[in-house]
């Protein structure tokens, strides 16, 4: 029988445990040490669904004084991933993922003075740095102020950060198909499986369809 792990009222929750849950897709990922052994477009993948993550968990919480570790806690985890996504997008040679990687910085500068007032430096790269003297001690209704649900900073990430997982996931299918047929023109003699390299092409070309006639790309986005 399955074990259930319950987590009391009372419980708060490290930026760690945070980390975990939103690269539950990919855990290694999430890892500094691990990532360079990464394919570019599994990482950025990952990161894009790790940062939607992050964003539906920061926008389901209640922004009071009971909750307060738990939303300092995913916001430090929130800036982690957003960096990720950054670094991988950056590196990257899809224009597709690189427009979503300038997006993402220029809501992140302009949002500097906000982020700037409850301790998160937005550096000329668009990365995010914690300075935690402020951070911790920032009231709580500036957190709200940028990531509740009604937040236009929170709303615009989240629009990237689709159109990021969605190009992403399209370049990782386009090269599972190029490797598959690699792997078939290698084998002398081998039938190449035409159904699958069928369904591999029809994926990618839905999801690329979608990128290109601007479907996923509003503002308000369901989480």
């Amino acid at each position: 029988m399955a074990k259930n792990t319950y987590i009391g009222a009372g419980t708060t929750l490290s930026s760690n445990y945070y980390m975990r849950n939103f690269y539950v897709s990919n855990r290694n990922a999430r890892t500094p040490s691990k990532r360079k052994d990464i394919d570019n477009s599994e990482l950025a993948l990952a990161d894009g669904m790790a940062l939607r993550r992050a964003i539906k968990q920061l926008v389901s919480l209640k922004f009071d004084d009971e909750k307060d570790s738990d939303i300092r806690n995913s916001v430090k985890a929130f800036i982690d991933t957003f960096n990720n996504t950054l670094d991988s997008t950056s590196d990257s040679t899809d224009h597709a993922l690189n427009r979503s990687m300038k997006q993402l910085k220029s809501i992140a500068q302009e949002y500097a003075s906000d982020l700037d007032k409850i301790g998160i430096t937005v550096n000329s790269d668009g990365t995010l740095t914690r300075r935690d003297t402020l951070f911790t001690t920032a009231s709580l209704s500036k957190f709200e102020k940028l990531f509740s649900s009604g937040s236009d900073f929170i709303q615009r990430t989240s629009a990237c950060a689709k159109r990021i997982e969605r190009r992403s996931d399209a370049l990782s299918v386009t090269e599972k198909h190029q490797k598959l047929l690699e792997n078939t023109s290698n084998q002398t003699g081998s039938t190449v499986d035409t159904t699958a390299v069928a369904q591999l092409i029809s994926d990618s070309t839905d999801l690329d369809t979608l990128l290109n006639t601007g479907i996923g790309q509003n503002v308000n986005v369901v989480l």
